[in-house]
């Protein structure tokens, strides 16, 4: 058992609200220590109020189980344990952001949350004070026809340049949403929430372009995939997807809702003892696996046959046009109408990636390799009976991506990267 540190006073609490039908209902409290490098402490505990709301639910079904408001929930790490909360939080992309307004200096994780202003990924939002059920903020958004005004800017945040005057107001849509890469929040002219990836100069060949065609893929195979669409700036291709976990209400351009979200990271809720080197090693494969995954979804799906087909046939796709970047945060859960039950998020973050020989999850038999051999080594952990159905998913996800030269073409990409992408994949397969 976590104790509390006495080292130093822990500061306020957070209040933590989830939206339900757009109402800011008070789920708990959050107590934070964030010492940087020192080391890091958090405390959970539901409030008793939202024990005894009809509408409640887990915030986790498998780690933060809704039992009472006496039981207080404790981690050293953001993703175990309580990964629920910290999903809501800014990512690298959005940290880096803070950095470059701070003039360099890092932002205490209290304030990382509470910049978040509820625009993060999921349902959750963090204050400072208690809230009255109304008193939900919305913020001004860019709108989509700001694409160009925005990849400039995030161009200049990127090479660490702070913009300033008016530029500055529209950071806060920078930093609310996970990954590495600039990205962005806007709004179209029905109010409808996008996710606005762009260029980096540094990019070898345009990622957005590949992530589009390859969802086009996702697509055509038969996966569950968000709405996606290429904006040309001067910059380059800026790929817009939108926001599954937000719901426009009517009339359009009104109020928005929230659903809740958990990331496959918060699920699995990693020790805060694994360390990379471990990856491999019995711990990591018991942890980091696409078969760790389908036993979650064996628990808390609500449609657990479907779900369990559909991530085995992400994971084929992964190994046909060479995701190695499907960690866990790259996975993730919505939850579904009935209580505590969830369905596989559609899909997200899917780019053929350069120089990585391994996957970041195990697949298979063969550990974290990049095969077809890996992936029908063990269909079995995803409730696939036999050979003929693993067969057929695997078989369609290849027919498919064989036609990706097509693809990278309708998505625009030049024929010299088209021939760098191929040299990428010809390269493990």
């Amino acid at each position: 058992m976590i104790t509390r540190r006495q080292a130093k006073a822990v500061e306020s609490p957070l209040y933590v609200y989830i939206d339900i039908e757009s109402e800011a209902v008070l789920v708990g409290t959050l107590m934070l220590e964030d010492d940087g490098e020192q080391g890091f402490w958090a405390q959970f505990q539901y409030d008793q109020s939202y024990v005894d709301d009809p509408r409640a639910f887990s915030l986790d079904p498998i780690n933060l189980p809704l039992i009472d408001a006496r039981r207080a929930y404790q981690t050293e790490s953001r993703y175990h344990v309580l990964g629920a909360l910290f999903d809501a939080a800014p990512d690298a992309w959005g940290r880096s952001v803070m950095r470059v307004d701070r003039d360099g200096l890092t932002t205490p994780e209290d304030e990382v949350l509470l910049k978040g202003r509820g625009m993060g990924v999921g349902a959750l939002f963090f204050s400072s004070a208690p809230l009255t059920p109304n008193m939900q903020k919305h913020y001004r958004l860019p709108m989509d026809d700001d694409i160009e005004t925005l990849a400039t800017l995030l161009a200049d945040i990127d090479a660490g340049i702070k913009p300033k005057g008016l530029y500055r107001d529209l950071l806060g849509s920078s930093w609310d949403i996970g990954g590495a890469r600039p990205k962005t929040i806007v709004r179209d002219a029905t109010g409808e929430f996008w996710i606005a990836k762009f260029p980096r100069v540094r990019d070898s060949y345009d990622r957005q372009r590949v992530e589009f065609a390859n969802l086009e893929m996702a697509r055509e195979i038969g996966l569950t995939v968000p709405a996606t669409r290429l904006v040309e700036t001067s910059l380059g291709a800026v790929m817009l997807t939108h926001r599954f976990d937000r719901v426009q209400l009517q009339p359009p351009g009104g109020p928005v809702a929230r659903r809740h979200f958990l990331s496959g990271a918060a699920l699995v809720s990693p020790s805060p003892g694994l360390s990379k080197r471990e990856i491999d090693g019995p711990r990591g494969i018991a942890t980091y696996s696409y078969a760790r995954l389908a036993d979650i979804i064996k628990r808390i799906s609500a449609n657990p046959a479907h779900d369990l087909k559909e991530l085995y046939a992400r994971m084929a796709l992964n190994v046909a046009i060479h995701n190695t970047d499907d960690h866990l945060k790259n996975i993730g859960f919505l939850k579904s109408g009935e209580h505590d039950t969830y369905r596989l998020s559609p899909l997200f973050d899917v780019v053929t990636q350069e120089g990585a020989a391994k996957h970041y999850l195990h697949i298979g038999k063969t550990g974290r390799a990049s095969t077809f051999e890996n992936v029908m080594s063990d269909y079995v952990r995803f409730g696939i009976r036999n050979d003929t159905v693993a067969r057929d998913i695997v078989g369609r996800v290849k027919e498919v991506v064989q036609q990706r030269r097509r693809y990278y073409e309708a998505a625009g990409l030049l024929p010299a990267e088209i021939d760098l992408i191929e040299t990428t994949l010809t390269a493990w397969h």
